[in-house]
């Protein structure tokens, strides 16, 4: 039964799910809606009003986290670690990625520079934990992709875009390990695939419609 996908093309978090389905060779279906003018049957498929969505048959899963948890169970082998602890911990981090593309999304509202520049240090400051957490190794957790990989991608593909406006956010000396990381998330070709062709001109194009502090910024 080929899975549908609902959400708007900026969503980060449909985009975790469209990765782990590339990832795993999964054939699904996706339609994008208008949020902000969302059709009138979309109440009763989304209880919180919220996208993404899944669709699997007639029914139906919200909540990005739940939708990547199931994808990850039912298709193809898991992209979580064997282990019990390993796998809650990979969790915990995955949660955390959720706080990051917040913190980045935070960014863009601020209506001033003070505001801009404290979240702007709360963004560094997860960053260090990030930094602190990594080895060496290609992927989170060694060489062997895994989903909270996946669920990072998004968060990093956006701070390459905010990195553009405002550099800094990206500092390969203070977040060497992080930067490896992204650069190697942003490499994969599942990369391009899992968002619409027009990412980063509809990223910056929200980044001017707010009309915060960033916006100032722009060229």
């Amino acid at each position: 039964m080929k899975p549908e996908l609902i959400s708007f093309k900026l969503c980060p978090f449909v985009q975790k799910a469209v990765l782990t389905l590339l990832y795993k060779g999964i054939d699904f279906t996706i339609q994008y809606i208008d949020l902000e003018n969302p059709p009138e049957w979309f109440a009763s498929v989304s209880p919180l009003g919220k996208v993404p969505v899944l669709k699997v048959g007639d029914s139906v899963l919200f909540e990005s986290s739940v939708i990547v948890e199931y994808l990850n169970e039912v298709y193809g082998n898991s992209l979580h670690p064997n282990d019990p602890l390993q796998k809650a911990q990979n969790r915990s981090w995955m949660e955390f990625g959720n706080e990051c593309l917040m913190n980045a999304f935070n960014l863009i509202v601020q209506a001033d520079e003070a505001g801009f520049n404290e979240q702007r240090t709360a963004l560094l400051n997860k960053l260090d934990l990030l930094e602190i957490q990594l080895n060496s190794a290609t992927y989170f957790n060694g060489d062997q992709l895994s989903l909270v990989d996946l669920s990072f991608a998004p968060f990093f593909q956006r701070l390459k875009y905010l990195n553009e406006v405002s550099p800094g956010l990206i500092d390969e000396n203070r977040h060497a390990k992080v930067s490896r990381w992204s650069d190697k998330l942003l490499s994969l070709s599942i990369i391009e695939s899992s968002t619409v062709s027009e990412i980063k001109q509809l990223y910056n194009g929200m980044m001017k419609k707010r009309g915060g502090y960033l916006s100032t910024l722009m060229a």
